[in-house]
């Protein structure tokens, strides 16, 4: 995965970045704004098990789209997570996203059954 970081960068369709804690330089996660489509990005973003529920993920979230919404061509960002994914969820919630509804059976997880998925954005107005 760390090979595709340079190349997202080039190709102007996929920022990813980590983000450390200030005080342990501890990994708290990995947050990226990947392109959809013209104006479209996605935000992706995992965190580590022992760092979560510390208000990191948002804080580097809003940071990583802020960016996005100042520095990209960008109309709408999207938020996705399994069902379930109260985290993920919460997480999206506390930046500003509007879950806009749930798609049934949208992809295929770990375990080879289709699940539903939650999907949200934030839009310019």
């Amino acid at each position: 995965m760390c090979e595709e970081w340079p190349r997202g960068w080039a190709g102007d369709d996929n920022y990813i970045l980590g983000a450390f804690r200030k005080d342990t330089a501890a990994l708290v996660g990995s947050y990226c704004l990947t392109r959809v489509s013209r104006g479209v990005y996605e935000l992706g973003y995992w965190a580590v098990k022992e760092q979560r529920g510390r208000g990191y993920s948002v804080e580097a979230a809003r940071a990583l789209c802020d960016w996005g919404w100042a520095t990209l061509d960008v109309h709408r960002i999207e938020w996705w997570a399994m069902t379930g994914n109260t985290g993920s969820r919460a997480v999206a919630e506390r930046l500003g996203f509007t879950v806009e509804g749930t798609l049934r059976n949208r992809g295929i997880a770990n375990d080879g059954k289709p699940h539903d998925w939650w999907v949200g954005a934030m839009v310019r107005v």
